[in-house]
């Protein structure tokens, strides 16, 4: 009989039950969207900061130079593998190289035909390369990219970048493959020139012997350069370490990379020294030490420098843990606001029925089955709210969240979800707030006489 009552009286009105819904649910969709936000936040900037900021190691020894005949001694990488002082140390080999592409393959998508345009313009890289993207006589294309070498720990970094295929450091090694990095426009959109992994592309460095500057314009004699042919094993949204003085220079950033192993660099193009080592501190080991034990190691490396980035890690971190702290806050601020929502719509969706109560008790119906009869509509205030919530916010609001973060703000790669406890306490609270929220008001009326009740 209360089953009967309670959906007679909350669907009679049915504009009205919409509109409560719309209130308990509404806030649990903001709190959900902020969680998912702050979660996806957290991995964005972990990502970034390997990337984008280049601090995914507290040290980088590089070069004060911008030339490829510069480098790092491969014995002084080993010392400061071997060092106690030190844990993840990775050396990365460094040239400059320039993709060739058919006039098909470059036009794939015209809509992308110009994203070079502006660097071809600047005066930088027009005076030292001869512009970064030029067509050639017979219609091809060629673009310059930075070509790196990584070791194995490195590639496996790589992973959470990947946005087609997959990174097997001994597959690529075997079958000479390489990672490519992709463009991406001002919205967030990747693009490689139509290529897929398993599709190929031809690569042109200059070699080693009698290198001068001016080969970096790739318009000597063929006998300067070597030239070979890839697989793509995968597709990146970024590079790892990166160079910092030849195409990653002032507005320019994460510059398109080609990337393969150290030891392809050394098969391929005869490259056995470093251009840069990232390393991190060995677990208690002060950083004072480390630097003092870095600069003995590379004291007699012509042009060498040590950069410490330890403090600008853990400001970078604090940063972080301040927008996790903001956009959280403003989610339970949200959240509580639509709490005083949901109390004020349920207190008036009981008290709106006051004379139908009334007369229920003049008929004699217990303050016990009065009270279960209450509580019931709260249960289903709440259910109802929760697959409002859930359907809403799965099939409408995470879409908009995607687009949101990846073409607006553009985080990278939308990893995360809701945690499931999160999901689970928002649904159980819902059902808990309508019952008080009803229970309440419900208090009142028993306090009153029937009389007044029947009044109205």
């Amino acid at each position: 009989m209360a089953g009967v009552v309670v959906r007679k009286f909350m669907f009679s009105n049915k504009r009205k039950v919409i509109g409560i819904l719309i209130s308990l649910s509404i806030g649990g969709c903001i709190f959900l969207c902020m969680t998912y936000m702050v979660e996806n936040l957290k991995i964005h900037a972990e990502l970034s900061m390997k990337s984008d900021d280049g601090l995914g190691s507290e040290y980088r020894i590089s070069l004060r130079s911008t030339s490829l005949n510069d480098t790092i001694p491969e014995t002084v990488a080993d010392k400061i593998k071997d060092m106690p002082e030190t844990a993840d140390v990775y050396a990365t080999k460094y040239t400059l190289g320039e993709l060739k592409l058919a006039e098909d393959e470059f036009l794939a998508d015209e809509d992308w035909s110009e994203y070079f345009e502006y660097q071809n313009r600047d005066s930088y890289f027009v005076q030292r390369y001869g512009g970064i993207c030029n067509q050639q006589e017979d219609g091809t294309y060629t673009i310059k990219y930075d070509v790196y070498g990584y070791d194995e720990g490195l590639l496996k970094q790589l992973e959470d970048f990947v946005l087609e295929g997959e990174i097997r450091p001994s597959e690529i090694k075997s079958g000479n493959q390489v990672i490519v990095a992709a463009n991406m426009d001002g919205q967030g959109n990747y693009y490689f020139y139509g290529k897929k992994p398993g599709d190929t592309i031809t690569l042109r460095v200059p070699k080693q012997e009698n290198y001068t500057d001016d080969l970096l314009k790739f318009q000597s004699g063929q006998e300067h350069y070597i030239e070979k042919e890839f697989e793509i094993a995968a597709i990146v949204s970024r590079p790892l370490a990166q160079e910092e003085g030849f195409l990653n220079v002032d507005a320019w950033n994460n510059a398109q990379s080609v990337i393969m192993t150290n030891d392809q660099m050394t098969q391929n193009f005869g490259l056995t020294d470093y251009s840069f080592i990232n390393a991190s501190p060995a677990q208690g080991i002060k950083s004072e030490q480390v630097s003092t034990q870095l600069l003995q190691v590379i004291r007699d490396v012509p042009k060498a420098v040590l950069q410490d980035y330890t403090r600008a890690i853990e400001t970078q971190k604090n940063y972080l843990s301040q927008q996790q702290i903001f956009f959280s806050g403003i989610a339970v601020i949200l959240l509580i606001i639509s709490l005083f929502h949901i109390m004020n719509s349920m207190n008036y969706a009981i008290i709106a029925r006051k004379r139908e109560y009334g007369i229920m008790r003049a008929m004699g119906i217990t303050d016990s089955g009065f009270y279960r009869m209450i509580l019931q509509t709260g249960v289903t205030y709440g259910l109802l709210a929760d697959a409002a919530i859930f359907l809403l916010y799965n099939l409408v609001l995470r879409r908009v969240m995607d687009y949101y973060m990846v073409h607006i703000v553009q985080f990278l790669h939308i990893q995360a979800g809701v945690p499931a406890w999160i999901l689970c306490g928002l649904m159980i609270l819902n059902i808990i707030i309508a019952v008080i929220a009803v229970l309440l008001p419900a208090r009142k009326l028993i306090q009153e006489s029937i009389i007044s009740e029947l009044k109205g």
